[in-house]
Order: C-alpha cells, then structure tokens, then sequence
C-alpha cells in the first residue's frame, strides 16, 4: 500500500501568496464495468467501517458519474465513473486513519490474505486498479442544507441503506466537479479569484457544502476542482439561475487567462453519505 499514499507522504511546497489547506481530502478512482455498478455499491454498502467515528472525519460519499450540462467523458481515458470522497479535518487526521485499526478493517481485515479476498471479489466489477488522488481543501463553506440528518451514524457506517446488486442506490446529494489547469505561475492569482466568488453560494440553501481542492502533481492535468454537493440536482438547477450562480461563472470566465486549458464540468449522484455532527 505504500505506493498507493506515495502522493500523500509527499511534501508539498506553496509559494508564499498561496492559500494555506483548511480540510485533507482523500479519493479513489474506480472505473467500473458496464453494467456492474449497481454490484460495486452493494460492495460498499455491506464494507465493515467506523469512518464516522473517527477524529478530524468531516464528509464521505461514494460517487458515480453522470451526465450533466457541458459534460463530455468521450476522452476521460482510464480515471473511472465512481469516486469515494473522504473530506478530513487536516491531513494529520488523515494519516492517523491511513495507519490505523479502521483502516485494515476497511480493507479487508489488514492481513494478506484478507486483502486478496478483497480483491478477488471485485475482479468481475473493476476495470483496472483504483486510482487515488488527495487534495488540500480550500476555502471551504457550508450551506443551508450542510446540517442535514442525511449521514448522521451510529457505529460510523450506514446499516440503514438498502443495496441489492441490482438496483443503484437512490442519490442522496448532488456533486459538481468545474475541474481547471491553472497555470504553474497563475496558482495564486487563481486561489485568490475563487477566493473571492465564496460569498455567491453562501446563502444558498440547498447547497451542502463547497471547496476548491488543490492538488500539486495532478495526473489528469487538473490542478484545481472546484466542488459544490447540493441537497439534488434539482437545487443546483435551481441556483443556475440566482445572482450567485452569476458571480460564479463571471469568475469562471476571468480565470480562463490564468488557464493551460478550458475548465471542464463532470457531475456526480453521491450514496452512502456521511457528515461529521459540525458538517463538512
């Protein structure tokens, strides 16, 4: 597993006008098979965890890919259509997890032959290994909707979802990933525009929570993902047409000069939610 977190053991330099992390984040990339991703939930609904419990756990969702406006996967290569997204409190709260009892758990059970097990069931499913990524969440803000009681545990798990193998789990929120290539000499200028936009979805009601995730030696291209959960797609259509959805994509609009490349939209339905009793 050591080259697995090989990106999160590295350190990581800023330049000194770069905005400092408030939150860790940790994610997987799956690509699963055709057809399989009802399987692939079911794997994770019945997992063995106490992630909930766990000091400096604030947010988790697994995440499966789908269509959305301006979306185009035709050239997304290898790095999957489901993604498992744990938002931590600090990387140190992270690495605690990474090397402790609830994380063998999680995996299997921590011995060998567990983890083969593990990944025997999963060979019909998976297309190719997962692929992780981790990130500094910054400027993070929580909406109206952050304090919901959907994810609320007891245990650290859900025990309360039902998954058959058959049937995808109904969505309990909505994700939006504006992923960007911001310019190795542009970073800063970048963080302090979005920096800037934070007050457009503050008041919005329906929005969980959003973060810009920073990520030094991407292996997409993407440097920065500004990610916004809402309580359903229907709210996100909803704020499309507010005064902060128009900020927002001023602000996408005065980036495009600081950028390798043009931003690209990819959208997610998130199950298995959990939420820290502070929120994201």
């Amino acid at each position: 597993m050591a080259m697995h977190f090989e990106e999160a053991l590295a350190d990581v330099q800023l330049d000194s006008e770069q905005l400092q992390a408030s939150r860790y984040i940790a994610s997987n990339r799956f690509k699963v098979r055709k057809n399989s991703g009802a399987k692939f939930e079911q794997r994770w609904a019945q997992r063995t965890s106490r992630l909930a419990e766990l000091d400096g756990f604030r947010w988790f969702s697994l995440l499966r890919r789908v269509e959305g406006q301006g979306s185009d996967y035709s050239v997304e290569g290898d790095f999957g259509n489901y993604i498992s997204l744990t938002v931590w409190e600090d990387k140190t709260a992270f690495d605690a997890w990474r090397t402790g009892e609830a994380f063998k758990e999680a995996h299997g059970g921590g011995g060998i032959s567990d983890f083969v097990k593990l990944l025997t069931t999963a060979i019909f499913i998976l297309d190719g290994a997962p692929k992780p990524a981790f990130y500094s969440g910054l400027i993070p803000v929580v909406g109206g909707a952050g304090q919901a009681e959907v994810g609320r545990v007891a245990g650290g798990w859900r025990t309360d979802v039902v998954a058959d193998g058959v049937k995808h789990i109904p969505a309990e929120v909505y994700v939006e990933l504006n992923r960007f290539q911001a310019r190795p000499d542009a970073r800063a200028d970048f963080e302090k525009l979005w920096a800037a936009t934070e007050t457009a979805v503050a008041g919005a009601g329906d929005m969980v929570f959003t973060t810009l995730l920073r990520r030094d030696v991407p292996d997409d291209g993407y440097n920065y993902i500004a990610m916004t959960a809402w309580k359903s797609r229907e709210a996100a259509e909803q704020w499309r047409n507010s005064s902060g959805a128009a900020v927002a994509a001023a602000a996408t609009r005065d980036a495009a000069g600081l950028l390798a490349a043009p931003a690209k939209p990819a959208y997610y339905e998130g199950v298995l939610v959990l939420v820290d009793e502070d929120g994201p």
